[in-house]
């Protein structure tokens, strides 16, 4: 069975070393890897040198020509997985884009490091080995795009970033990790049970978001159904799903016209439903809204990008968001 694996470097902090004005993405893929030393003997790897940038400076479009890249690399016969390191910004965001473009049963695993190479206990290093470990390991294929880091192995479709400079930055609400690497070795203790629908990478970006926010008036939302050429839109409500009421009868109106909205929660996860009677959650989804059960916004915009995109009819979209 293959053994090599094709690290595909895009930036990110895991790059970044202190220069006179901060930290910024500096190491090619060759350096990450001389930091590895001893520990990598007998580890066959191949470079792929996607990009030098920050996280925040990754865009869609940007993501499905990595894609791209990752499904080239793994249909090649000699190559056993893929490691993307990647800048932990929007790293939630390329490891989804990829579980729902990547038709490859093989493991694509994204890393990144929450310290630069010029801090004490650098994490890269040790993020990058593992996601190496993981990526030529049999047990993971056939469970879509994974990411790695911290010691633990989540889900591309349910991870997210709660904090903002921890170390364990990275967590999984709806069903915690799928594995771990405990002494250098990775365990597997669940899968996902969702069904995961490969798409084609085609993006259509004519899609607006709006957040709830205490007091927020309807104008805040007009401005965003007024956007030229609206195609679809994600709401991030309150809790379970609610909006200010206000808001309540536009979006159902734009429901109506043809807009594709989808309702998130501003938490991030549960799911987007409720038992109240003023306008909630229950409510707008019978009256056209779709739920984006255990889906924080950022990913619900991608997956309505690429919904609008790959043309699908309000059906097999809200199947594509409720049940998949």
């Amino acid at each position: 069975m293959a053994q090599k694996v094709a690290v595909i470097t895009t930036g990110g902090t895991i790059s970044t070393l202190e220069g006179p004005g901060g930290a910024v993405p500096r190491r090619g893929g060759a350096e990450l890897l001389e930091q590895l030393g001893e520990a990598a003997r007998g580890l066959e790897v191949e470079l792929i040198e996607f990009a030098k940038i920050p996280g925040c400076e990754m865009a869609p479009q940007r993501m499905a020509e990595l894609a791209a890249v990752v499904s080239r690399e793994l249909s090649r016969g000699e190559i056993a997985g893929a490691v993307v390191t990647h800048g932990t910004d929007t790293i939630e965001e390329s490891a989804f884009f990829c579980h729902m473009t990547v038709a490859s049963e093989k493991p694509v695993v994204f890393t990144g490091s929450m310290r630069t190479g010029s801090e004490l206990s650098w994490d890269g290093p040790r993020n990058l080995l593992d996601a190496i470990r993981v990526a030529r390991w049999p047990r993971a294929r056939g469970h879509g795009a994974l990411l790695v880091m911290n010691e633990e192995i989540h889900s591309a479709r349910f991870v997210t970033k709660g904090n903002g400079l921890a170390l364990g930055a990275f967590h999984s609400p709806a069903c915690g990790p799928l594995g771990r690497i405990y002494n250098g070795e990775p365990m597997l203790f669940t899968a996902p049970a969702l069904a995961r629908r490969i798409v084609e990478p085609k993006l259509d970006s004519n899609v607006a978001t709006v957040t709830a926010l205490s007091g927020e008036p309807v104008a805040t939302l007009g401005e965003a159904l007024a956007r030229p050429g609206l195609r679809g839109l994600i709401v991030a409500g309150f809790g379970s799903g609610r909006v200010p009421l206000g808001w309540v009868k536009p979006l159902a109106a734009a429901a109506r016209s043809g807009v594709s909205v989808v309702l998130a929660s501003r938490t991030g996860a549960g799911a987007v439903d409720d038992p109240y009677g003023y306008g909630g959650a229950h409510y707008l989804r019978s009256a056209g809204l779709v739920a984006a059960h255990e889906m924080p916004a950022p990913k619900a915009r991608l997956k309505l990008m690429l919904a609008l995109g790959n043309a699908m009819d309000s059906a097999t979209m809200r199947e594509f968001f409720e049940n998949e």
